[in-house]
């Protein structure tokens, strides 16, 4: 695997271990480890990344995160670093929650957030908004200025950096979601950013 040396390798997490297999859950904040499955994932990580020279490992403090990191970075010269800039969007009273059943007690709310998913705040929680003000500015800053850096997060950080430093609309950002234990390349060359084998146009980093 190539990475230049100005690249940001943005990992999404292994798969968590779910309380029950076949449902789907808004998972935010709510602190569910690596399922097996998941620990297989972040180690097949290791063999890609164990070839590259790294100038660091940030990681989100959520455990699915974090243990993805240590798995995936076992044996390697560098250390994952926690940074709540990249912890997951805080889905309040949702969190947690089996997806078809919450909607079901909650229609009004489920279709809110469909009119405006960027803005839409989450009961007790925040919106993808907010998590914007959060992450975008640290990955920015990463991109410009550390180079060959693995950074371990979530799905909804990939989605608002897709929409801020990309300009893709909310919720087509869903459609561009790495899977569990999968990962994108950022590179930089000069001003200008792109994501490495993917097919967003490639734009300059303000």
């Amino acid at each position: 695997m190539r990475i230049g040396e100005n690249a940001l390798v943005f990992v999404r997490h292994g798969e968590p271990l779910f309380p029950e297999d076949g449902k789907k859950y808004f998972l935010g904040r709510t602190d569910w480890p690596l399922s097996e499955r998941g620990k297989s994932q972040a180690g097949s990580l290791r063999a890609l990344f164990e070839k590259v020279q790294w100038n660091a490992c940030l990681t989100s403090p959520l455990a699915r995160a974090r243990q993805t990191a240590e798995i995936a970075c076992a044996g390697l010269s560098i250390i994952p670093v926690e940074k709540e800039e990249l912890a997951e969007l805080n889905l309040g009273e949702w969190d947690g929650c089996v997806k078809t059943e919450l909607e079901a007690l909650h229609p009004g709310l489920s279709s809110e957030r469909e009119k405006d998913f960027f803005r839409f705040r989450f009961p007790g929680g925040d919106s993808f908004a907010d998590l914007a003000q959060k992450a975008v500015p640290f990955l920015v800053s990463l991109i410009k200025e550390r180079g060959r850096c693995l950074v371990f997060s979530h799905a909804g950080v990939y989605r608002v950096l897709l929409q801020d430093v990309f300009g893709l609309s909310f919720p087509g950002v869903f459609s561009h979601d790495p899977g569990y234990g999968e990962f994108r390349v950022i590179e930089r060359n000069g001003d200008m950013v792109k994501i490495v084998g993917v097919d967003i146009p490639e734009v300059r980093l303000r």
